[in-house]
């Protein structure tokens, strides 16, 4: 397996593991999520390929991709209250379901707390819906721990 920067070449294989992970996420939350919808289509990804504020990684066997992780570097909105802090952002993370298991995601996850630490970050930080256990067990074991919680009441 390798770890490398993503090129456009393989933007068209990163959206079909996009479209993967849309699917995974319309599964959990249907009112939320449009079956068949990315977050990112091939020319978007190709435009983070070429935008310096993102990371696009991809993971490849044999030529062919099997993840990407998606991140950028921010500072979130200070005040007096809050210290502003330098991060890591992980806006996707995504390994092929046929190579899950094997070392791919922690690999990716590796890779951002080299960028992270290479670029000066505090702390790695992502979002992650409730229903996704096997994503919220990967990342404890990656040695991930929640800061806050976003909560919902639904009025339907």
């Amino acid at each position: 397996m390798i770890i490398e920067k993503a090129k456009k070449e393989q933007a068209k294989e990163i959206v079909t593991l996009l479209k993967y992970i849309c699917e995974v996420h319309r599964k959990g939350r249907p009112d939320v999520f449009i079956s068949g919808q990315p977050k990112y289509d091939e020319e978007a990804v190709c435009r983070l390929i070429d935008d310096e504020n993102y990371r696009l990684v991809a993971a490849t066997e044999d030529g062919y991709v099997i993840g990407y992780m998606i991140a950028k570097i921010v500072e979130n909105e200070s005040g007096p209250h809050i210290k502003t802090v330098k991060t890591l952002y992980i806006d996707d993370i995504c390994v092929d379901k046929r190579y899950a298991h094997k070392g791919v995601g922690t690999a990716l996850f590796e890779e951002a707390k080299r960028i992270g630490k290479g670029s000066g970050c505090e702390r790695i930080d992502l979002n992650v819906w409730a229903f996704n256990g096997a994503a919220i067990e990967f990342y404890k074991k990656m040695g991930m721990s929640v800061s806050r919680m976003s909560m919902e009441y639904k009025l339907q």
